[in-house]
């Protein structure tokens, strides 16, 4: 069974069963050196930064590596830096959070996720066009696009009793190319 603690255990988790997700490093906001070499290896028009230690904690969007060196004053001890989503949002099937439990007779789903392309992690809660609990059998949930794609993604991964915060898009993004990303895996936090 998997046990995340945090977001930095979320991120080693998620490495250590290599997932798709989009190139992430957490560093201590001194290791300048460290920081330069990730933004020399993964260019991309956009970057976030974010406290990896805390939900809703300092983040921020950024083009290059002097303005992330700007935005270190903002976080004490680490960062989150990752390649940013925003320039595939019109490549958003969708957006959401899942959780599968392994039923006796049914998983159960537990689903929250938006189709949108203005739709984030930050915002599904707020309005969200599916928040359902029910099992793997409703047809509700067949119908939603891109449910299929995270479903077989979180079997092939066994992804079990586990929160996952999930993009589905209509194009292979991401470390492995895939058209499912993880932005996140939660149980404990």
């Amino acid at each position: 069974m998997i046990r995340i603690k945090d977001k930095k255990d979320s991120i080693n988790k998620m490495k250590e069963l290599r997932l798709n997700y989009f190139p992430l490093e957490v560093f201590e906001v001194h290791d300048i050196d460290g920081i330069k070499d990730f933004f020399n290896k993964y260019p991309a028009e956009e970057f976030v930064m974010r406290s990896p230690n805390k939900t809703n904690g300092n983040f921020f969007f950024v083009k290059n590596f002097e303005e992330a060196k700007e935005k270190l004053q903002y976080f004490s001890h680490e960062v989150t830096i990752d390649v940013s989503y925003r320039p595939y949002k019109e490549d958003i099937v969708l957006v959401g959070d899942i959780k599968v439990h392994k039923g006796i007779g049914a998983d159960i789903i537990d689903l929250t996720a938006r189709t949108d392309s203005e739709a984030t992690h930050r915002n599904i809660y707020e309005n969200p066009e599916y928040n359902l609990h029910t099992t793997i059998e409703d047809d509700k949930l067949w119908d939603i696009p891109g449910f299929s794609k995270i479903m077989r993604y979180i079997t092939d991964h066994e992804l079990y009793d586990v929160i996952v915060e999930f993009s589905v898009y209509d194009i292979k993004i991401g470390i492995n190319r895939e058209n499912v990303v993880i932005s996140e895996l939660r149980t404990g936090y």
